[in-house]
């Protein structure tokens, strides 16, 4: 009787496995940190993507409205030092308001200061369910200039003047350019009140955010939203479209102030990048140094995009930010306009048409 042969298993040897672990370690040195910096780019590209489609749908809302549609964006209201923005509202301005009744009118008082006058209705009260707050706007007899209100709306005051923040594109009134409606007489009137946000939150997801920072508005001259002074400060953000489609305003709001009304006349642009790099502190130098990609601003790496927004079409673009490597001094204005416009450089040379 023959023996049975003996099964003989196939195995590896020890220098075998060790090739095989050596392969795998440099495949991991050289492959995973690509495919890493590749998600990263993805993430934020479709943060971009996504947030910019938000701005467009925006506009298609405000043409062929009456009423001025847009987009809010609000910083964490959990985090009133956070210097970005991760929700997105629509916004539209209310139905102007002239009263409860077509007969409503109001009357100016003469005896308050140079720039305001007190002011009284017809309907006794405005409701508080109107929505008044300081910083709407009236004007009278359904013409001339617009005036600014208090809170409660019983003072109407004359607008950038001392103690009124608001409304750059019409700042300076005074008794001598912007003559008072008679006092002691009706007059009919109509409320220009503040845009409301609508809707629900639209987050920008996978830890992407607006960098609130460094997004503003202008051609040759930059401003941003962020206001140092006396002390850093983000404020909310609307973007309002008219019933062309066009940017027709900005309003930029820190808790407690009056509303600051920006008539737009240069592209604005948003920022989209990590969050963070959004921690940042914008008021010191970068500390960029291309080993660590959380340090430096996100307007200096090529995975944050700029949304830019064409003042006269309303046309909404993203494009990649131009990378500006190195240690940037921020706290020299020539220096960090400079690097700026070069952040910038894709967004600002795309045409109205163009975008990605």
């Amino acid at each position: 009787m023959l023996k049975p042969l003996p099964i003989r298993r196939a195995g590896m040897t020890l220098v075998e496995l060790l090739v095989v672990v050596a392969i795998i370690g440099l495949l991991a040195v050289t492959v995973l940190p690509n495919v890493a910096t590749t998600t990263e780019n993805r993430r934020s590209r479709e943060a971009a993507r996504v947030t910019s489609s938000f701005f467009a749908k925006a506009q298609s809302r405000a043409i062929g409205r009456p009423e001025w549609a847009g987009v809010t964006i609000l910083p964490p209201p959990t985090n009133t030092a956070a210097l970005f923005a991760i929700d997105l509202f629509q916004a539209n301005v209310p139905q102007v308001y002239r009263g409860e009744s077509y007969a409503s009118t109001a009357t100016l008082n003469s005896n308050d200061t140079g720039f305001s006058r007190g002011l009284t209705y017809s309907d006794v009260t405005i409701p508080a369910p109107r929505n008044v707050q300081s910083g709407d706007l009236i004007r009278f007899d359904g013409r001339g200039p617009w005036y600014e209100l208090n809170a409660a709306g019983t003072k109407v005051q004359l607008r950038g003047t001392t103690g009124i923040q608001s409304a750059t594109e019409m700042v300076a009134q005074t008794e001598r350019n912007t003559p008072w409606p008679t006092t002691g007489a009706p007059h009919p009137f109509e409320i220009l009140r503040q845009p409301v946000r609508n809707g629900s939150v639209f987050s920008i997801p996978d830890g992407r955010c607006i960098d609130l920072a460094w997004s503003g508005h202008g051609s040759s001259t930059y401003t941003r939203f962020l206001n140092l002074v006396p002390a850093v400060s983000v404020p909310a953000v609307t973007l309002l479209f008219d019933a062309t489609g066009r940017v027709r305003q900005l309003f930029t709001q820190i808790p407690g102030l009056t509303p600051n009304r920006v008539t737009v006349t240069g592209p604005v642009f948003f920022l989209v990048g990590r969050v963070d790099r959004a921690n940042n502190d914008p008021t010191l130098a970068s500390t960029h140094d291309g080993k660590d990609d959380t340090k430096g601003f996100n307007w200096q790496y090529g995975d944050s995009y700029w949304i830019v927004i064409d003042p006269a079409s309303g046309i909404v673009k993203t494009s990649e930010c131009m990378p500006v490597p190195g240690a940037i001094d921020v706290t020299n204005p020539a220096t960090l306009a400079n690097a700026l416009k070069i952040s910038q450089q894709f967004a600002r040379s795309e045409t109205p048409s163009g975008g990605k």
